[in-house]
């Protein structure tokens, strides 16, 4: 928590005008963080369509698995033949048969039957199919790393929105302050202590600061938009906020350990560790091509001239052993094409094991930072506020004109707009760390 007096008096300030401002119109809905993020893992896009590749992946694991099962099919023609026995070399003169007609038919020929194939044994089916098991497992990977990615773009949106917030309380601040200082010159002008060019400064510090708080709203409705559009919700819905950025640091984890956790829990990793096992197996599937297949095959039927007409059933049972002996170099350049794979697969694993690392290092080093730097923008603030106060003091006790006063309403105004940037990129610092290390769900303010 805040442990500045005066910046806690500050943040209640702010609280207190916003407040008072929502009394004025209805009341949007609330909306917590991790309602936001339940919303968004439903209707984001890039989490639908995780879940619609994990669907395709088990519908190819279904195809794999194909080529193993039984092939059974049936077929049934009725046909009308006729026989050109000239064209074939076969005449009455050639085979010295008198009265042989050149030209058959027409008679009738009628086939119904069932045929079914059994793959026994093919190497390169089979590890096509353990492929696609391996891929179920790739996608539902991925689906879990799209959740997690949909969770920290709905998080940074959401802090966006609260910062965006924070400004606008500041900037209503800044222009109330504005105008309690346009009141005291006017005061004192009205008083002989100071000059309308004292008032026309002030005026002018108003008008500025109103150009400033509508920028702010503006600001405020485009970060709203935007964390609609993350959560899939009608970018005409009210939107308010229910939870609060807060400034409570915390001991950081130690680097090995964190880094320990990050390679054990990143699903990047693990998503390109399955990539990998795919990349073995269709290697080994294209090795599978040069090994002999087996399949079962037999068929059962009747013949005869008509549907009706129909002699004994007839049938056929056999076994089929394929041997590859010459298929241009195809087989050869697959496994060269696999192999390629399987490489690229290792790099990638490699290289991204290094990236955890940076990323877990970077995280860590830049919470750090964010710290300390909220820490001085408090002590800023607290600075601030006591030199506007003196500067106030001087001038209506007529030590000084209000240029001392508009410097130091200046420096309040910036050290307020540094409070809210450094709360926001402190809890940014703070979500990218548990980004980092794989557990963007456990990301609470």
């Amino acid at each position: 928590m805040f442990q500045d007096r005066s910046l806690s008096k500050y943040l209640f300030a702010l609280l207190f005008a916003t407040a008072a401002c929502a009394q004025t119109a209805v009341t949007p809905p609330e909306l917590t963080l991790a309602q936001a993020v339940e919303q968004a893992l439903k209707n984001n896009l890039q989490a639908k369509l995780a879940q619609e590749r994990t669907v395709e992946s088990r519908a190819q694991r279904g195809i794999g698995l194909a080529a193993l099962l039984p092939n059974v099919s049936g077929a049934a023609y009725q046909m009308s033949l006729t026989e050109n026995l000239a064209a074939q070399g076969l005449t009455s003169s050639a085979f010295h048969v008198p009265g042989l007609p050149a030209f058959l038919g027409p008679w009738d020929n009628f086939d119904a039957r069932a045929r079914a194939v059994q793959s026994l044994f093919n190497l390169a089916s089979i590890r096509r199919y353990q492929a696609t098991r391996y891929g179920v497992q790739l996608a539902e990977r991925q689906r879990r790393l799209a959740e997690q990615q949909v969770t920290t773009a709905t998080a940074l949106a959401y802090i966006e929105l609260l910062e965006t917030g924070q400004s606008v309380a500041a900037a209503e601040a800044n222009v109330r302050l504005a105008r309690q200082l346009l009141d005291l010159a006017t005061n004192q002008r009205n008083a002989g202590i100071a000059t309308g060019l004292d008032v026309a400064r002030a005026e002018t510090r108003l008008a500025s600061q109103q150009v400033q708080l509508a920028q702010a709203r503006t600001n405020l409705d485009t970060a709203r938009l935007n964390l609609l559009r993350t959560i899939g919700a009608p970018l005409g819905a009210p939107l308010a906020p229910a939870d609060a950025m807060r400034f409570d640091p915390q001991p950081p984890p130690e680097a090995g350990q964190a880094i320990q956790q990050a390679l054990g829990e990143r699903l990047e990793l693990s998503v390109a560790s399955e990539q990998l096992r795919i990349a073995e197996a269709e290697r080994k599937a294209a090795i599978g091509g040069w090994v002999p297949s087996v399949s079962a095959f037999g068929d059962y039927g009747s013949s005869g001239l008509k549907p009706n007409q129909t002699d004994l059933p007839t049938r056929s049972v056999g076994i089929r052993i394929d041997v590859p002996i010459f298929d241009g170099g195809r087989t050869r350049a697959e496994v060269q094409a696999a192999t390629s794979e399987v490489r690229q697969a290792e790099m990638q694993l490699t290289d991204l094991r290094a990236a955890v690392e940076k990323d877990v290092r970077q995280a860590l080093d830049n919470l750090a930072t964010r710290q300390d730097q909220m820490r001085a923008a408090q002590k800023n603030l607290d600075l601030a506020e006591r030199e506007l106060s003196l500067a106030e003091d001087r001038f209506r006790n007529g030590v000084a004109d209000n240029i001392e006063v508009t410097g130091a309403q200046t420096e309040l105004e910036n050290a307020r707009q540094v409070v809210v940037l450094s709360l926001a990129q402190f809890n940014i610092a703070r979500l990218n760390l548990f980004s980092a290390l794989g557990r963007a769900r456990d990301f609470t303010f």
